[in-house]
């Protein structure tokens, strides 16, 4: 059996992560249903924790973002 790798081409990318920041500003001025788009694409992960983890930098941060940024592409199709 073949593994397909089916790669996300850098506009959905930068879709997904303009989505996310936009949802991110949103959610810190109080927006619920941001909040609550935000813990369903980091797969339930509570409020505190993701905004802990926006404001973090380094490799780990990017790991955990773009898992996000998968998550929410592989959500629109």
């Amino acid at each position: 059996m073949d593994d397909v790798w089916e790669l996300e081409t850098l506009e959905q990318v930068k879709k997904a992560s303009d989505y996310i920041n936009y949802l991110y500003e949103q959610a810190i001025h109080g927006k619920v249903s941001s909040r609550n788009m935000l813990k369903r694409i980091y797969d339930g992960d509570n409020w505190d924790t993701i905004k802990e983890r926006m404001n973090t930098e380094g490799s780990c941060w990017f790991v955990w973002y773009m898992d996000g940024v998968n998550n929410l592409i592989s959500m629109s199709r």
